[in-house]
């Protein structure tokens, strides 16, 4: 039998060509004699017969088997028998078929199943080339725009803060720096059309701000949002030039007693006023904020001191990694020197409250006691000798005064005494 009747075969009896055996030349043998002689070639696993085929030619049988394992690719006996008993007889099996070969047999079988043929794919294959107008495309993709902006537009959003344009700055409101900083990165967040981005940026304007959009729309109907900012920042943003604000970046440095952390966000913020003029470029905003960190840092900052020793050993860190290691860096020199002070402390007091409880020697007391009866009769002897350098004076007076009186007393008895003359 030939491999195409082999096929036809299986087909019939939807068997897989894998696990399919056939016989040729098998007579007057039983069923059951053949799953004997079958049972000796252990490489086909279990064994079942599903139908036997009469050869007119030969006027024998062919039988087509059913194996357990794959017969396809393996080492098979071209006969199967019973050595002296019965057989042998021929064994025929399905080569291997490739996976192209496989491909279109499964096309051919659905194509079958379908009613096609292979003329009715060729016409699917090679489609006509289709001529589309560029209008009908740009209509297309404007109509996919909208329905993608759609939901956007319809869900609830953080307005931006207001802003005005009047100097000195109304209470409420917020500087224009600080304005646009924030507005621009809302705009690169927002996940919507340019004409809502346009919308709620004229939401956030009152006063003057709101004439310079209506002027800028004027001279131009199809302004975009960066359009309208361009315009804000040229009536209301900083005169000076890019080149001025980076010469201004520059001289930036570190105030006596500022943190390094708080040094960085004032850099940033300077950086970012001479990205929005143009005057850098987005990559070289990281090497340029290292660059000024460590010449304008304090020399005496140990959070810049290791910035300064390993900056060239690296690629620049970004602004959020730089903030991440500096802050780092200040809790730990910030920890240690709490840590320095509440062992002083209690080192101080340790000390304080044990002093009094030191003993001392009785000879020490004793000379104490001694010394201090001595500084009192010192001063004893030193009030005596004041008080009688005092009183001495008072005497020599009293006496000088008791002399004279005494004196003036004896002096009328005396004339009294003298006989008058004759």
């Amino acid at each position: 039998m030939d491999p195409a009747g082999i096929e036809r075969w299986c087909e019939k009896h939807q068997l897989s060509f894998a696990n399919a055996i056939v016989l040729s030349g098998v007579s007057d043998v039983t069923d059951d004699v053949l799953l004997t002689a079958l049972s000796t070639v252990k490489a086909i696993g279990k064994t079942r017969i599903v139908e036997k085929c009469f050869d007119t030619t030969t006027k024998t049988d062919f039988v087509l088997v059913q194996t357990s394992a794959t017969v396809t690719g393996q080492s098979l006996p071209n006969a199967i028998g019973i050595p002296g008993e019965v057989g042998p007889w021929p064994l025929h099996v399905l080569p291997a078929a490739t996976e192209l070969e496989q491909f279109q047999a499964k096309l051919m079988s659905f194509l079958q199943s379908e009613g096609k043929s292979i003329a009715d794919v060729k016409g699917l294959l090679n489609p006509p080339s289709l001529d589309v107008n560029a209008a009908l495309v740009n209509a297309i993709s404007s109509l996919v725009d909208k329905c993608n902006a759609a939901p956007a537009d319809t869900q609830s959003y953080r307005k931006l803060r207001m802003f005005s344009g009047i100097r000195p700055t109304p209470s409420g409101e917020e500087e224009y720096d600080d304005w646009a900083e924030q507005t621009t990165h809302m705009l690169e967040e927002w996940q919507c059309g340019d004409s809502v981005k346009k919308q709620r940026i004229v939401e956030s304007l009152k006063g003057p701000a709101p004439d310079i959009i209506r002027f800028s729309r004027v001279q131009n109907p199809n302004a975009t949002s960066n359009d309208y900012m361009q315009a804000l920042e040229t009536a209301f943003g900083t005169t000076e030039s890019s080149a001025d604000l980076l010469v201004k970046f520059r001289h930036t440095f570190q105030i006596e007693g500022e943190k390094l952390s708080t040094y960085l966000l004032r850099l940033d913020k300077l950086m970012h006023c001479v990205f929005r003029k143009g005057g850098l470029q987005l990559a070289d905003m990281n090497r340029l904020r290292t660059e000024q960190v460590v010449r304008g840092a304090l020399p005496h900052d140990m959070t810049a001191m290791r910035i300064r020793m390993t900056h060239k050993l690296r690629e620049p860190l970004t602004f959020s990694e730089l903030l991440k290691e500096v802050r780092e860096e200040e809790d730990m020199l910030q920890g240690r020197n709490d840590t320095k002070s509440s062992v002083m402390s209690k080192a101080v007091t340790s000390v304080t409250t044990s002093s009094p409880e030191v003993k001392t020697d009785p000879e020490v007391e004793q000379l104490k006691r001694e010394l201090k009866e001595m500084k009192a009769e010192m001063s004893n002897l030193k009030f005596v000798s004041v008080a009688t350098a005092t009183v001495q004076p008072e005497i020599k007076s009293a006496n000088k005064s008791k002399y004279k009186g005494n004196s003036l007393a004896q002096r009328p008895n005396t004339s009294s005494e003298i006989p008058p003359t004759l």
